[in-house]
């Protein structure tokens, strides 16, 4: 069985959740977690993006510091794929502000000019070219940024998950498994593991009563056979 110990995933007022940063972590040591990250939609997300990215670190070292004692809170943010080369949105003066770096593709974000506003807004297509491109540039993504995890792999654009995996395997990118979008198959999970690549089991959670609502994505890890130390939460291989 897989128990998690932290939950790597989730959203607050600061962007897209309805909870502010205190709840969440209220939510977490609550659950018994040892870690949280807070991990609101990077600044190019059109509509819900982290406003001011110096009160958000702000309010999440605040948490920090008043919660040494129950909890690790740990500042991270979900950025966005802007483009094909595999830019994201990290400002440059905020490098080395965030603990955790995630990383997905949304719909709704600033894409970099028009080759890549066409191309990832087009309608789905799940030709070979399409998929050949959507892969490369996570791969390109991966190469260009410190990329901790990448999200919800496949959701809105049509991935070769298994290509992903072993590029990831090699440079230290663990690939999340998420409760709330399920976009992994368990044949997928189980080929993707083949590989050696590490898997985080993120909530997504948009609410404080979803932190730590994991059984989705467990129910799925477990019937692929993973272990826990295939998982980076797992309580029994913390990080």
């Amino acid at each position: 069985m897989i128990e998690i110990a932290w939950d790597t995933h989730t959203h607050t007022l600061h962007s897209h959740g309805t909870g502010t940063v205190e709840q969440n972590v209220r939510a977490a040591i609550e659950k018994g977690f040892t870690k949280i990250v807070i991990s609101d939609h990077g600044p190019q997300h059109l509509f819900y993006n982290i406003k001011d990215v110096d009160a958000y670190l702000k309010d999440i070292d605040a948490m920090r510091k008043k919660y040494k004692n129950d909890i690790e809170v740990l500042a991270g943010v979900e950025f966005n794929l802007l483009s094909e080369d595999g830019d994201m949105d990290l400002p440059p003066q905020y490098a080395d502000a965030f603990d955790i770096h995630l990383m997905g593709y949304h719909k709704l974000a600033r894409f970099l000019g028009l080759r890549n506003n066409v191309h990832f807004l087009l309608p789905k297509s799940h030709s070979e070219k399409a998929v050949r491109r959507n892969t490369q540039a996570y791969i390109n993504a991966m190469d260009k940024n410190r990329i901790d995890i990448i999200t919800h792999i496949g959701y809105g654009i049509p991935v070769d998950k298994l290509a992903v995996a072993k590029h990831a395997a090699k440079v230290g990118t663990a690939l999340e498994i998420n409760a709330k979008h399920p976009e992994f198959t368990t044949g997928e999970l189980m080929e993707c593991a083949k590989t050696g690549v590490l898997f985080s089991i993120g909530s997504d959670a948009h609410s404080i009563d979803r932190i730590g609502d994991f059984a989705p994505a467990l129910k799925k890890a477990e019937e692929a056979g993973l272990m826990p130390e295939q998982v980076i939460n797992a309580r029994r291989n913390e990080l």
